[in-house]
């Protein structure tokens, strides 16, 4: 009986262990999914009106987009770059390449990563390479020094790429300018001197609502803006943007379809697992004194593998004893 007990404790503190664990999986997945959102939404805005974003960028009135890259580089290990493009300025062509960074690079630093890209695509296209990092977050970006290089013996590197903080840009600039692929991200850029962030946000708001185009392709930028604004603002401020003009964007119903999917799908599982504890204890109980199952029942209820649930369910309906049971339950810790 002791050890049964001390089996029960020893399984109860690891799963309260492993369900918090499973608690900050949750959260991480939820947030690597928001980064997704972010990335992907920008990649799109961006590509959609890529030739003003581009004269934005390399500030030159002057250029055409002539062709899509692919982003992908095929080495060792394989990278995918943001936004790759073949551009003509004026009498030449060169390669546009944007990196958008929702933050800090924190796995290598970008100097380092753009060295990596901009070797391949030279290598790759045999033409100028010009870098850009646009970083979101108004925090982002105030250490990448835009260079790196080095000189030894006859040795010379240096690579320059642009960095563009959209905090450090000035946003009634743009709005005046309603460049419709950067509209999305004016919430996030320099507001006028003494204008209160309300009321720049608004203004935001005002802009892309007003602006002429189709209102599909009005309700993604508008989503774009609701969804980056809420990096830095209280998303209460984006509730005035009409629901039913973001919800003529085919992004944002590839978005809610997604999202309802991986709803249902978890809502499924969920279900199975819950049914398969109530059937096992239903065995439990059944078979075994209530008492000892119930001392049990809150590490059977921490297990969030429903292929380990049927197993122990099967385990119940073939065993003897509850100490035979519990020995299986807990044989992790036994070994």
């Amino acid at each position: 009986m002791k050890r049964r007990v001390f089996l029960i404790r020893r399984a109860i503190a690891k799963h309260a262990s492993n369900l918090l664990s499973l608690m900050f999986t949750s959260a991480l997945l939820y947030n690597i999914s928001m980064a997704q959102a972010y990335d992907t939404t920008g990649k799109d805005i961006l590509n959609e009106w890529i030739n003003e974003v581009a004269q934005f960028v390399l500030n030159v009135p002057d250029l055409e987009v002539v062709a899509d890259l692919d982003t992908e580089q095929q080495l060792v290990r394989a990278f995918r770059t943001d936004i790759t493009k073949r551009v003509r300025i004026n009498t030449h062509e060169a390669v546009l390449h944007i990196e958008l960074q929702l933050r800090d690079s924190t796995e290598k630093p970008m100097w380092a990563r753009n060295a990596h890209y901009h070797g391949y695509l030279i290598g790759e296209h045999q033409l100028p390479v010009y870098s850009n990092v646009i970083y979101f977050h108004p925090n982002a970006g105030k250490s990448d020094p835009g260079v790196y290089e080095y000189s030894w013996n006859g040795y010379d590197y240096r690579l320059n790429y642009k960095v563009i903080r959209l905090i450090e840009i000035e946003g009634q600039a743009i709005l005046e300018a309603q460049i419709p692929g950067l509209l999305p991200f004016t919430p996030l850029m320099k507001p006028p001197a003494e204008m209160p962030l309300e009321r720049w946000v608004q203004q935001c708001v005002d802009t892309t609502i007003a602006i002429r185009i189709d209102r599909p392709m009005k309700g993604t930028l508008l989503y774009g803006l609701s969804l980056f604004g809420s990096l830095v603002h209280d998303q209460d401020l984006f509730e005035q943007i009409p629901e039913e003009l973001m919800q003529e964007s085919p992004f944002f119903q590839h978005q809610r379809e997604k999202f309802i999917a991986e709803g249902i799908t978890q809502g499924i599982t969920q279900g199975a697992k819950e049914a398969t504890l109530k059937n096992l204890l239903t065995v439990l109980n059944a078979k075994f004194h209530a008492e000892a199952v119930r001392a049990l029942t809150p590490a059977l209820k921490n297990i969030d593998d429903l292929k380990r649930l049927e197993e122990l369910h099967l385990n119940a309906i073939n065993a003897s004893t509850l100490e035979a049971f519990t020995e299986t339950l807990f044989k992790s810790e036994i070994q």
